[in-house]
């Protein structure tokens, strides 16, 4: 079976490689958080010391990491994969970045001989722990259907979407969206909170009505009579960032995105 490596035991990253442990694969990991690399290692997981080492020890290797300067840091940096890598390594990358820094990467591994595919996630940690994702993949189809099996191990649907950077745009759409309802729906509590409805009720009753929006199922809940949103706003801040610079690049203006960064910015301070 193949050797998997994995950089990045996030919230998302460690349930991810827990599924890879429990499916029998051989799996390497690095994480700069002594909690998370101590779990997986209780499951089976072997400790690697730097991205160069891991990329030299494993045929597969997943990264998942929180930011742009993060991923150029595991990449680029002193002992980073570029150092490591060699022909016939395949680097999949699952966080969330502009398309830029996927093609970048992608240009940088083939240099190397290597192939490489930004595959971002979605569905948030319960469908991490559940195998369940949303795994968006681009680049080479070729080298798409040859880690399709691994994949599948962490995604419910997995699918190929495009040459590379075709997946970072859709995942910068989507968390752009979740952006948008989590802001629509924390002002639509406050407005019911006016007026006196009970926001229990309100929430029941929109999520059977045209005003959904899968955001109210896995994003917010009420708790003791207050709104309280599981998204964590410095990684809301993040992705709609993203988005909006995005979208500049393309000489595009997001109205409506540009003004929930805003409130997302004010919330924050």
């Amino acid at each position: 079976m193949q050797k998997i490596g994995f950089i990045g035991l996030g919230n998302m990253g460690l349930p991810m490689a827990k599924n890879l442990i429990k499916a029998g694969y051989d799996t390497y990991i690095m994480s700069r958080s002594r909690g998370p690399i101590e779990e997986a290692i209780f499951l089976g997981a072997k400790e690697i010391p730097s991205p160069k080492k891991l990329i030299e020890k494993v045929d597969i290797l997943f990264t998942c990491l929180p930011n742009p300067d993060t991923n150029i840091e595991i990449y680029e940096g002193q002992d980073g994969i570029l150092e490591g890598v060699s022909p016939g390594k395949i680097i999949i990358d699952l966080s969330t970045v502009k398309p830029d820094l996927s093609q970048h990467l992608k240009e940088s591994i083939a240099a190397k001989g290597a192939d490489f595919i930004d595959a971002p996630i979605s569905g948030g940690t319960w469908s991490a722990e559940a195998g369940t994702l949303t795994i968006m993949c681009s680049g080479e189809q070729r080298v798409f259907e040859k880690v399709y099996s691994v994949l599948k191990v962490m995604g419910e649907y997995v699918k190929y979407v495009g040459p590379t950077g075709t997946g970072s745009v859709i995942k910068l759409i989507n968390n752009m969206l979740v952006g948008v309802h989590t802001i629509a729906l924390i002002e639509a509590y406050e407005l019911a909170q006016k007026s006196g409805v009970d926001p229990a009720l309100l929430i029941d009753i929109i999520q059977k009505s045209s005003g959904y929006s899968r955001v109210m199922d896995w994003d917010t809940v009420v708790e003791d009579g207050k709104l309280k949103p599981k998204v964590r706003f410095r990684y809301l801040k993040k992705d709609v960032g993203l988005a909006v610079s995005y979208a500049k690049e393309l000489d595009l203006q997001l109205d409506l995105v540009e003004e929930t960064e805003r409130i997302v910015d004010k919330s924050m301070q």
